[in-house]
């Protein structure tokens, strides 16, 4: 007898079959996260416990985004409190920023993050084969890719994502495209940095805004730029031209349509202090003026860019940026402001001009995150980065960046603005470009929607949708694959923490207090370029002068990003603890060098011991001081405190800067100078006294002691910091009682600080 099952029943049979297989995979995935979430949080909880909180966010966020959206001990860790179905920040605990774990503890954390990370991408393997032989290929490759999140060689996952040859390592099409173009952008960078363009000053060239206001200026240009600016600042004007230039040249390279390159018809007037900024506005009573005195530091009148640029860096951040952001054609605030920043970031690693000047923060309310935000140091705008790309809940989306309004701007929407800015450029600018051009269509339609701004961009891209776009953001700054990570090329903060530093801080800290300065703490996020710089210089012993140590060679090793760093570390070689209390009074007589030890705005340090190199960074973790520190300070301290130093330094310690300035003076082959005289105003972005500092010394005969008043221009810390200017005697000073008198206008106030110290 033949039985004939009724096909109904054979596919509802068939139907149930593939739903119970369903569902077993899905629980199977669930409690595969679960153990992964596991593993994970038991070493952020180590990590915390050793007190290095950020490393521990950073892995309890991998925890939420690739494990478990929901997981409760990550959350609560975080600070977080679950109010409904959503978790929220809990506004009764506020999660630590500040690492407070010794060398010695944290080293071992390295070597234990390795074994998870083997760990997880093991399981994720295991996972994978089962999915193969399931003939699961749309989970097996996505626990292939997971593996190779975790650890960068492996051959099963490389065979079977069928990846290509990428920059000597195995990745998609997507991520050559990704590392083609960032080395491209890179290289152009660093091969423009060193070409010398023609500069030259000028007359006859009248700058409409600046004479209605009366004010007195100069004028450079360039074969494509004219800047005005004030006459002492000539050599920095001249230099900023320069730069300009080669961000033209960059821009070149980085954008697929034509930049133009004949003479700019727009000019740029740029003044050290921002009263005569403000002068400028009055005069020309521009739309808005109330707002724009308070809040902004640049302004358009007519055909000419005004700004404030309260020093040289600040100076040449603002002729990059207005070259970017003309050549990028964006319009929509967040990705002008973006682009402005993106360039800034690839040519000094740093930022330090604002469209729209960030939010006063005063030191006894504002957090450490706030103070973060408000770097010019892009490390630490790329830290924050990678943890809004880690978040799993909040940031900013990226279809809400167009309609962001610079007047209005967040702390997250502006790194979110120059982070997927900087992706954009890398992947793919025409469609940056053709996002701002929908954007700008829907602003004048008065549609500022999300969702329209989806719909239409999918209508003209189909390679790549908006939440496309910003999943591959994520992947990117939160080094999905080895191709991200070795495009980014940082050193982790676990790699950075040495077993020797724990000494040099406490020694560091004592050299501070002995100075009345508050203690700083330390940061293995801040540690990293020093390991970097401590390596490069163990490779290449043979550098040891000021200018050798200050800098780094490709040709050698190094990068150019290393060599931005290098310029403002603080460098050690032969360093012996046992020796660190008459290695940091030494450094007392090294302006740039002392400023580290004096400075009360610096509250945290990066520090690397690599044998007997010590490298510091000072610069990452400088912000607003407790109001009780706050102000510009003086060394010698002010009032008399029975101080005696050495007359003179030698000029091999200080390195070629001192030596550029002796000879500009007469003194060319002198092997000493001075006894230098230092402020310290502590602010990254420039000195706003600039424009009326001066000092003025006299020896015990009240005779007069010729010297120089030079401001943080210098590229060598042995002589340069920022925000701190220096009085250089030009001879030796004469021995007996120095007095000195630093006075500067300050709004509608005149301040001084006078004081006294023995020369011996």
């Amino acid at each position: 007898m033949t039985f004939r099952i009724h096909t109904p029943i054979l596919h509802a049979a068939a139907v149930l079959a593939c739903l119970h297989t369903t569902a077993f995979a899905q629980n199977e995935e669930a409690e595969f996260n679960q153990r992964q979430a596991k593993t994970l949080n038991a070493f952020a909880k180590r990590a915390f416990d050793k007190g290095f909180p950020r490393i521990a966010k950073v892995v309890w966020m991998q925890v939420t985004k690739l494990y478990d959206d929901q997981n409760a001990e990550a959350w609560t860790a975080l600070g977080y409190a679950k109010v409904g179905a959503s978790w929220n920040p809990d506004p009764k605990k506020t999660y630590p920023t500040t690492d407070t774990g010794s060398g010695a503890e944290g080293a071992p954390l390295k070597s234990a993050y390795e074994s998870v990370k083997k760990d997880l991408a093991s399981a994720h393997r295991g996972m994978a084969e089962k999915y193969t032989k399931a003939g699961r290929n749309d989970r097996a490759h996505h626990h292939w890719r997971m593996v190779l999140r975790w650890v960068d060689d492996d051959a099963q996952a490389k065979k079977a994502l069928e990846l290509g040859e990428v920059g000597g390592l195995s990745g998609t099409d997507l991520e050559k495209t990704l590392y083609d173009r960032s080395k491209t952008i890179e290289r152009a960078v660093e091969e423009q940095s060193k070409i010398a363009y023609e500069v030259k000053k000028v007359t006859g060239v009248p700058c409409a805004p600046a004479d209605q206001a009366q004010v007195q200026y100069i004028t450079v240009q360039s074969e494509h730029f004219t800047l005005h600016g004030d006459a002492e600042e000539e050599d920095n004007l001249l230099e900023g031209l320069r730069w300009a230039e080669r961000t033209l040249r960059v821009c070149q390279v980085a954008f697929p349509w034509e930049v133009p390159m004949a003479k700019w018809g727009s000019n740029w007037a740029f003044f050290v202090k921002k009263e005569t900024y403000q002068q400028i506005l009055k005069a020309n009573n521009v739309p808005d003026l109330q707002w724009r005195l308070e809040h902004t530091s640049t302004c358009g009148i007519g055909n000419t860019v005004i700004a404030a640029t309260s020093g040289k860096q600040v100076l040449w951040d603002a002729c990059v940026r207005n070259v970017a952001r003309p050549c990028s054609g964006l319009v929509s605030d967040a990705y002008s402001e973006g682009i402005g920043h993106t360039f800034v970031g690839m040519m000094f690693n740093s930022n330090r001009l604002f469209s729209v000047d960030l939010k006063k923060q005063q030191g006894t309310s504002a957090s450490e995150e706030d103070r973060e935000y408000q770097s010019p140091d892009f490390d630490v705008w790329k830290t924050l980065s990678l943890e809004m790309a880690w978040k799993s809940t909040g940031g900013v989306a990226a279809n809400r960046l167009p309609f962001c309004d610079t007047a209005a701007f967040t702390n997250e929407e502006r790194i979110k603005a120059w982070s997927f800015c900087d992706y954009m450029v890398r992947r793919d600018p025409a469609m940056l470009r053709s996002m701002d051009q929908i954007a700008q269509a829907l602003v004048r339609e008065r549609l500022k929607q999300p969702a329209e701004f989806e719909k239409r961009f999918a209508e003209q891209h189909a390679q790549a949708s908006i939440p496309e776009l910003d999943k591959e953001w994520e992947d990117f700054w939160t080094g999905a694959s080895p191709v991200l990570k070795a495009i980014q090329n940082n050193t982790p903060p676990l790699s950075a923490i040495s077993k020797g530093v724990d000494k040099w801080l406490e020694a560091f800290n004592a050299m501070r207090r002995s100075l009345d300065k508050t203690p700083v703490t330390w940061s293995a996020n801040f540690s990293a370029r020093c390991k970097e710089h401590a390596e490069y210089l163990k490779k290449n012993k043979d550098l040891k002068t000021p200018a050798d140590v200050h800098t780094q060679s490709v040709d050698k090793g190094g990068s150019y990003i290393g060599s931005l760093f290098a310029q403002m570390a603080l460098v050690q070689q032969g360093a012996n603890a046992a020796n660190s209390k008459k290695i940091f009074e030494r450094w007392l007589y090294w302006p740039g060098y002392r400023d580290a030890l004096y400075n009360n705005s610096i509250l945290a340090v990066g520090m690397f011991l690599e044998g007997d190199v010590l490298v510091v960074n000072a610069t990452s973790g400088i912000g607003s001081p407790k109001a009780a520190d706050a102000g510009a300070d003086c060394f010698p301290p002010r009032n008399d405190k029975g101080l005696m130093y050495e007359c003179e330094v030698p000029v091999a310690e200080l390195g070629p800067e001192a030596e550029s300035l002796l000879a500009k003076h007469g003194r060319t082959g002198k092997k000493t100078i001075g006894f230098p005289l230092t402020i310290h105003f502590g602010s990254s972005g420039g000195i706003g006294a600039r424009g009326s500092l001066t000092c003025a010394v006299v020896g015990p005969k009240e005779e007069k002691i010729e010297g120089v008043l030079t401001f943080d221009d210098g590229v060598v810390r042995t002589t340069s910091a920022p925000g701190m200017a220096t009085f250089w005697p030009l001879d030796p000073l004469p021995k007996g009682k120095i007095r000195f008198l630093w006075s500067w206008q300050a709004g509608e106030k005149q301040i001084t600080l006078q004081g006294s110290f023995q020369a011996k």
